[in-house]
């Protein structure tokens, strides 16, 4: 009588990679706590009256017009504070030891090397300003993660990285 040999698990090559979900989800929290900081640091830097100015106040003076919202948008978007605190973020924290931003860090996915290893800040920054690429053209170098092996989008493909799973 013979007994049968227990066969090995076999896991999808495609579970070892971030998928499309969770790097959007991890994405959302960073996208989060990126905001929080970044009106903290506004609040903060503030020198004029009208930098101070919550939803709540433009809604309840009737003041929510055109050029209310054109200095809403200057103050948000046209300085240099949220794209250098935004780069920061995400090259530091993913050439940390840690090798993922808070988001992914979350949600158990790294960003690696294609061979598995830690990235240096030449590759993080890389992949950072890549991402550019990836966002160009209708956002259609984020959706190449769908039809990878490796689970790849654009800008993980031209910094030779890759988001595994831990």
């Amino acid at each position: 009588m013979q007994t049968a040999i227990p066969s090995p698990i076999l896991l999808k090559r495609s579970t070892l990679y971030g998928s499309l979900t969770n790097r959007f989800v991890a994405f959302l929290v960073d996208t989060t706590l990126l905001f929080f900081w970044y009106t903290i640091l506004l609040y903060a830097m503030a020198k004029k009256p009208e930098h101070l100015y919550t939803w709540k106040d433009l809604w309840q003076e009737n003041n929510l017009n055109l050029l209310n919202m054109i200095l809403i948008g200057k103050t948000l978007f046209f300085n240099l504070y949220f794209p250098v605190l935004h780069w920061l973020y995400y090259t530091l924290l993913e050439a940390s030891p840690k090798q993922a931003t808070i988001g992914k860090f979350t949600l158990g996915l790294e960003v690696t090397d294609v061979r598995g290893n830690r990235i240096g800040l030449a590759q993080a920054n890389l992949r950072y300003f890549s991402k550019f690429a990836s966002a160009l053209p209708l956002c259609l170098g984020f959706l190449l993660i769908l039809n990878t092996r490796r689970k790849q989008m654009l800008h993980d493909y031209i910094a030779q990285t890759v988001v595994t799973t831990k």
